[in-house]
């Protein structure tokens, strides 16, 4: 049985115990995107436990509910993957489970029939392999918050409501019952109390945790308890010892990459686990606050790998070897995620998913904005070698894109699918340079001429013809097809290049399947069936729980041979930071010079906003210095430089060019602003030439120094282009309103207009801001004249 002993977790021998493992999302607990990524996953209306359940009861009754919930149970997670985990090497299992796995949800504080059949099934599956488990509590009675995984979306009734009294203490009963039922379990390794329980402020979640571990300990007084964090933090709680609580652990989530925290990649996991430019950051400031409270730390949830590809494996396991060196236990999110397309592409959600070869490559401006790479690079779902049939069939090559609304266009190039066995491309005009080869098809409509997406074959960028799929306005889904013939047993490799220019919201696929595309029809490469709990017959609907214990796994294999190598990743091997940067005007250029760093090369970044949006200018340079000969007169430029061994090191410090002020009365470039957020830079069809700035939604915001010559009235003129028209945009002065104006719809993202409103200044130096009220605008510049 393990044991807190100070900040560290200790078995009975008096040894420090390094844990590592996994969640068993969505076997006990149900979360609706586990099942299928896409809208509506087993049906409309259907996003979380308590409709997925009501829904079963509906159609088919209290009992047979019951029994469709264990067949799901029986098969979703079963003896191979409990060797899977074993496999692996992970050693704790977090388990979360739903209040009415326990509790008969319509007799309060009543057990069951069947309370103890999945907790004790997991148990001893996990002490035969020498696992420890967390019990967690992830949906407690009335739901600890609003979140589809407290089990019913929107409630948040065990904090508020006329029943919130009676659901906490319905949730004491129920520790009180499990605590009662595993006290001499040493296979528990502690008591997960409440997940994630963010409907309600930090000190009122505080309080109550104190009196469930105080129901606990009337009954267990060996387990560990674990406190959950509020997402504000652990502060709340002060020191454990001093609240009389002993033999406790923290508990809390970090998703470096992932919800806002930083982008998927490199940089913000070193940031993470290295501690930051200055060492003090990251882990090492929860380090510190774990030490000072004397406290064992659980991170029940982390996602080291989603999204990284060949990174996913060393991250992983030096996220593990971080947080054991520090004596922290750690859980991934999550063991399992099925989906129709199935397949790991650029790495899951799952360890483990259902194996899929259909999709063949795809990227998403959510995952990599303004992507342009081969299809064995694209950032979701890179182009590996599939087999796709054991016989010789007819299967049809499909390019697929599409967006939500915004600006759509991407482009693709030298598409070949080549056999392995001869090295042949199989594959009609690969090249896009003709019309021919290709059919064209929607989604959307059941005739392509109807719909919103351009499709151009043999499109002219530069020297290359490609294939053009855009769209101006509105939804967009489909692409081009075309017959191939497979030979059986055959493996083949699909390459080519594909680039999103400006796009946003938007997807592009390449598909392998075995019939054509349906004008007006939605295509996927369902490697799995879906369901549909509102329609399909009860029959249906066991097949497919009943399926999911046979279906065919695909293991995330770079993570697996990271976890179970006898070496540490060889990652975060980054060099020192280059320093003492400085900067110099030269008649040529702006001069930069930096100290050196051995065995290194450097990379120049340049921005307009300090500390934000940088941009990568010069790569592998060897020297220690740089030139810079493409500023533009008239804007404030920010400089960094980084090491680079192979991984890169932390940036330097950071140097500006003078502080521009832009000049009122004056013109002002739209692009030379010194901060911003929202917006994106391209280059402009208006006259003069130049750039724009657009991709506009509402609450993006710009900034400019400018100099008011002289206290007055002036005309403010912009220079916009709309589609659709917007309300358009507000105007601050050092935060002080100076008017609003809105964007009428000019008929096309290039087609410039110039609007005008008359506003008040104050004289001297001063920060404009912009703000956008709403989308649908670009800004080419704006001129402040004297009235």
């Amino acid at each position: 049985m393990l044991k807190q002993d100070r900040e560290r977790w200790m078995n009975a021998q008096g040894e420090i115990v390094s844990l590592r493992g996994v969640n068993l999302g969505n076997w006990l607990m149900l979360e609706m995107w586990m099942l299928d990524s896409g809208d509506n996953p087993v049906g409309e209306g259907i996003e979380d436990q308590c409709t997925f359940e009501a829904k079963l009861e509906e159609r088919f009754g209290t009992d047979e509910k019951a029994r469709l919930m264990d067949v799901y149970r029986d098969n979703f997670i079963t003896t191979r993957d409990w060797d899977i985990m074993q496999e692996a090497g992970f050693n704790l299992i977090r388990l979360p489970f739903p209040y009415q796995l326990i509790e008969d949800a319509n007799n309060p504080m009543t057990l069951r029939d069947d309370a103890w059949q999945y907790l004790d099934y997991a148990i001893e599956e996990a002490k035969s392999r020498n696992m420890w488990v967390v019990l967690d509590l992830h949906g407690a009675a009335g739901a600890q918050g609003w979140e589809h995984h407290s089990g019913c979306a929107g409630k948040n009734e065990y904090w508020d409501g006329p029943n919130a009294a009676d659901n906490q203490a319905r949730t004491r009963w129920l520790w009180q019952q499990i605590a009662e039922r595993y006290k001499d379990e040493p296979a528990i390794a502690g008591y997960g109390v409440l997940n994630e329980p963010w409907g309600t402020d930090a000190e009122t979640l505080a309080a109550n945790v104190t009196e469930l571990y105080t129901a606990i300990r009337e009954v267990d007084t060996s387990h560990v308890v674990i406190l959950p964090g509020h997402n504000s933090g652990i502060d709340a709680y002060g020191d454990p010892e001093d609240a009389g609580m002993n033999n406790v652990a923290f508990e809390m989530h970090f998703y470096p990459g992932i919800f806002g925290w930083g982008e998927i990649g490199y940089d913000v996991h070193r940031d993470w686990l290295t501690c930051g430019q200055n060492g003090t950051t990251g882990v090492c400031e929860w380090d510190a606050r774990i030490r000072e409270l004397d406290t064992p730390f659980l991170i029940g949830e982390i996602q080291p790998w989603a999204g990284l590809g060949e990174l996913g494996g060393p991250i992983t396991r030096a996220t593990f070897d971080r947080y054991n060196e520090l004596s922290w236990a750690g859980t991934a999110w999550s063991y399992k995620v099925l989906s129709t397309n199935g397949g790991q592409g650029n790495g899951t959600w799952g360890y483990v998913t259902n194996k899929g070869e259909r999709l063949l490559a795809k990227a998403t401006t959510w995952s990599c904005d303004d992507w342009d790479s081969t299809l064995a690079e694209a950032c979701e779902t890179p182009a590996k070698i599939v087999t796709p049939t054991d016989t010789d069939q007819t299967f049809y090559l499909i390019v697929k894109s599409g967006a939500l609304g915004g600006q759509h266009d991407v482009q693709f190039d030298n598409l070949q699918l080549t056999a392995q066995s001869s090295g042949e491309n199989i594959l009609t005009n690969s090249a896009f340079d003709t019309d021919a080869g290709w059919t064209e098809w929607s989604g959307t409509n059941t005739s392509p001429q109807d719909d919103n997406l351009s499709v151009e074959l043999g499109f002219a960028n530069g020297d290359e013809n490609v294939l053009r799929l855009s769209a101006t306005d509105g939804f967009s889904n489909g692409g081009v097809y075309q017959a191939v013939e497979l030979k059986g047993g055959e493996s083949y490799l699909l390459s080519g290049t594909f680039a999103d220019v400006n796009s946003s919201d938007m997807w592009a696929e390449i598909y392998l399947l075995p019939a054509p595309p349906v004008n007006g029809e939605d295509i996927s490469a369902a490697a799995m069936t879906k369901i549909d709990l509102n329609n399909d017959s009860k029959e249906t609907i066991e097949a497919y729980f009943a399926g999911m214990s046979t279906v065919e796994y695909e293991i995330n294999q770079g993570v697996y041979e990271a976890l179970v190598s006898d070496e540490p990743a060889d990652i975060f091997n980054f060099p020192d930071a280059p320093e003492a940067l400085t900067l110099e005007n030269t008649d040529a250029g702006m001069s930069l010079v930096w100290m050196g760093v051995s065995d290194a090369t450097y990379n120049v970044y340049r921005t307009t906003s300090s500390g934000s949006n940088y941009q990568l200018l010069a790569e592998g340079l060897e020297s220690e210095m740089y030139l810079d000969d493409t500023t533009t007169e008239g804007v404030t430029y920010y400089y960094m430089v980084t090491a680079d061994n192979g991984e890169e090191s932390y940036a330097s410090n950071e140097v500006a060019t003078e502080i521009f002020y832009a000049a009122i009365p004056g013109r002002i470039e739209a692009e030379h602003f010194s901060g911003q957020s929202g917006f994106e830079v391209e280059d402009t069809q208006d006259e003069g030439g130049g750039q724009n700035l657009g991709y506009t939604d509402a609450g993006d915001t710009l900034t400019y120094n400018v100099s008011v010559a002289e206290a007055g009235e002036y005309t403010l003129s912009l220079r916009v282009a709309s589609s659709g028209g917007s309300e358009g945009i507000a105007f601050t002065m050092n935060g002080n309103s100076i008017g609003s104006i809105a964007v009428a719809d000019t008929g096309d993202w290039q087609n410039w207009s110039t609007i005008s409103l008359t506003v008040t200044l104050e004289a001297g130096d001063q920060e404009l801001q912009l703000t956008a009220l709403g989308g649908a605008w670009n800004l080419n510049w704006m001129e402040f004249t004297t009235n």
